[in-house]
């Protein structure tokens, strides 16, 4: 076997090590007037550190210009968001994003979570769409050794409130391998065509 098969399989290796150390991610965010909060994460047992804060103030503030104008900012999320209900609206494809979401939440080991949302598009049909795709991932999420769940719905006003806290262990080549197998899947690849024929 020549060096360079065994540097590249040394390589390989390697990185197939690191993927399987876990991560511990540590998260508290909120949005109720503004987004806030922070996610620590550690790798490595601790070697590697990163902590991310979300004052949120100026980002917040900068999105919610275009809406109170009310002109192309929110024609063009409006546009996106109905494709993206348009595709979930394909029965194989919302079982398959409830599969994926419930293979997340489970590889992710949750300790100490903590949710209260509070979500509505503007439309009684919308929200109840999307609705139809977080209520059994909410059922799952109760599931969860001391998780507290509770989901509200608004089918009036387009809303976005929550907060959420909660511990986190995953281990990268696990999610790597589920967010493959759910990419590659036949229900995302037909919902990705139809997507690519609504902007053709």
């Amino acid at each position: 076997m020549s060096i360079t098969l065994i540097l590249v399989a040394a390589l390989l290796a390697t990185v197939v090590v690191l993927l399987a150390v876990p991560i511990d991610i540590q998260v508290e965010l909120q949005r109720v007037e503004e987004f806030s909060g922070q996610v620590a994460i550690r790798w490595l047992f601790g070697l590697l550190r990163f902590r991310f804060r979300f004052p949120g103030a100026g980002k917040a503030s900068k999105k919610a210009e275009p809406e109170a104008g009310g002109k192309p900012g929110p024609r063009k999320r409006r546009t996106r968001g109905s494709n993206v209900l348009a595709v979930l609206k394909q029965s194989s494809f919302r079982r398959r994003v409830v599969r994926f979401l419930r293979d997340l939440l489970r590889a992710a080991h949750a300790r100490d979570l903590s949710l209260r949302l509070r979500l509505g598009l503007g439309d009684p049909a919308d929200t109840g769409m999307l609705w139809a795709l977080l209520g059994p991932v909410s059922a799952m999420a109760r599931n969860l050794r001391s998780a507290e769940i509770f989901l509200e719905p608004e089918f009036i006003d387009p809303v976005l409130e929550f907060e959420s806290r909660g511990h986190f262990r995953l281990f990268p080549i696990q999610f790597i391998a589920i967010t493959i197998a759910f990419v590659l899947s036949r229900p995302t690849i037909r919902a990705w065509r139809t997507l690519r024929r609504q902007h053709a």
